[in-house]
């Protein structure tokens, strides 16, 4: 957190804690007063609410300062007939060039706009974060960067982020506030922070739980999981089953037959799997290649797994728990409701990439 503690401090020795002095006007001379989306003090207990509560959400930019500017307008965006915008903007750490090549990797295209001579106030105004993101690398929005297709989805920004570094900061058409960097994707809901660490961390942590499997394999199913279902508060649960050992006999029921064999991983695919999740109980099976093999599955514990399991969360995370007890060749992956992803391996539950953070397994 050392990222945002500087940046605290940076802001302290430009505005001062409690009255604006002569540091606030330090402050306002590199922007102008009329572009601030908040006041100095405002600002200044965001930075403070960062660091308490340990939110990596500043890292990886060339810049904590503007970053936390951003990050300030899209939590509390200027109103304009009663209507709160939605809002995107990359923050890059190098080139603009990179923005082009980077989506060219996602199969996108990208027409970069320039914006030099337009103030930041309404320059924001073009940035729907949707289809079309500022670009800012310095006191200014100096592009707009405007893609051929819909790029507010989770998945498509971690995929951008990772592609051109820095940091992205998005206000979803939903409300939410998303900040993508190196140290994963932190979110604002309108109550409360959460934030999820990269994919690396997760897979790192499997390794040493499940040290038998293929874990590196679970990757696509996980991002699916964490940016996709979470992104979408699609509660469900997946089962991964990388090995060619049959299930456990009288643990799964199904419900649904004849599943289309859908592929995580291909963006129609994804699409169509997630829609089908967020109308179906029950859990869905997926073999070694994240490719679904069932849907709709009752999961039906063992006697032993109901007595040495305690219930944790609701029912899903509880049947959930107690099937992978049972099936130590399969890793279970459950989605909440309200977003956060639980693994789960042997009859442990895995809530944290670092195990000096967990609550519970």
């Amino acid at each position: 957190m050392a990222v945002v503690s500087d940046t605290s401090s940076r802001i302290r020795s430009m505005c001062g804690r409690r009255t604006p002095g002569p540091q606030y006007g330090r402050l306002v001379t590199r922007w102008d007063a009329h572009e601030l989306p908040v006041l100095p003090g405002r600002l200044q207990r965001l930075a403070d609410e960062l660091n308490e509560e340990a939110l990596p959400a500043l890292d990886g930019a060339s810049d904590p300062v503007i970053a936390l500017v951003e990050l300030a307008y899209a939590l509390r965006p200027h109103l304009h007939e009663g209507r709160v915008p939605s809002y995107g903007v990359l923050l890059p750490p190098g080139p603009i060039a990179d923005v082009v090549s980077a989506s060219a990797a996602l199969h996108t295209s990208v027409d970069l706009i320039g914006a030099h001579d337009l103030d930041l106030k309404f320059a924001r105004r073009f940035a729907d974060g949707v289809t079309s993101f500022g670009v800012r690398t310095d006191d200014a929005v100096d592009q707009l960067a405007c893609f051929d297709r819909n790029m507010s989805d989770e998945h498509d920004l971690v995929g951008l982020q990772a592609a051109i570094g820095g940091l992205i900061i998005q206000r979803h058409p939903a409300g939410e506030v998303r900040v993508f960097g190196p140290a994963g994707v932190v979110r604002w809901n309108g109550t409360g922070w959460h934030h999820d660490v990269p994919m690396n961390a997760w897979i790192a942590r499997l390794s040493t739980v499940a040290p038998d499997l293929p874990v590196g394999g679970v990757r696509p199913l996980l991002r699916f999981a964490i940016h996709k279902l979470g992104g979408h508060r699609i509660g469900a649960t997946l089962i991964w089953r990388p090995t060619p050992h049959a299930v456990p006999p009288h643990r799964h029921e199904s419900l649904i037959h004849n599943a289309p064999p859908l592929r995580v991983g291909k963006v129609g695919e994804e699409a169509a799997l997630a829609h089908a999740l967020s109308q179906t109980d029950g859990a869905a099976v997926f073999d070694g290649t994240a490719t679904l093999t069932a849907l709709g599955i009752r999961l039906a514990p063992s006697s032993v797994a109901e007595q040495s399991i305690s219930p944790i969360g609701g029912m899903r995370h509880t049947s959930a728990l107690r099937y992978s007890h049972d099936d130590p060749h399969s890793i279970v992956i459950v989605v909440s409701e309200s977003g956060p992803v639980t693994l789960m391996h042997a009859g442990r539950a895995i809530t944290e990439a670092d195990p000096a953070d967990e609550t519970i397994g």
